[in-house]
């Protein structure tokens, strides 16, 4: 399965803010097979979508995030699913995802509106 990672320095960071989108092939074990720029970047809104919608055209089926918000789940209903990596190592977060041990997202980590709210690992 392809997986991707919102990535700052080593650690899982918001598909918005992460310097880096990681691409993983979990099969037959996990390793790297794409690293570029995340788009939401250079984005005026709506950010996380142009990282998640990059993933997608890259046959993604789930996404391992910081934070998410309700305008992610809108998007991906049906396409593919967010799993929580806060405070995580990417390699650690990708080894529970393999392992089934990362916890899914089933609702927003925050609200969508005016952008104030605070974003970290």
């Amino acid at each position: 399965m392809r997986i991707a990672v919102a990535a700052t320095d080593e650690f899982v960071d918001g598909p918005g803010e992460g310097s880096t989108v990681i691409i993983f092939e979990t099969e037959p074990s996990p390793s790297i097979v794409e690293q570029y720029e995340n788009p939401a970047l250079k984005a005026s809104a709506a950010r996380g979508i142009w990282m998640i919608r990059s993933t997608l055209d890259r046959g993604v089926k789930a996404l391992i995030v910081s934070e998410a918000g309700a305008p992610a789940f809108t998007f991906l209903k049906d396409k593919a699913d967010l799993y929580l990596g806060r405070g995580m190592k990417v390699n650690e977060a990708v080894s529970e995802f393999v392992n089934g041990k990362l916890p899914k997202m089933t609702s927003p980590t925050h609200e969508h509106g005016n952008g104030s709210h605070h974003h970290g690992n």
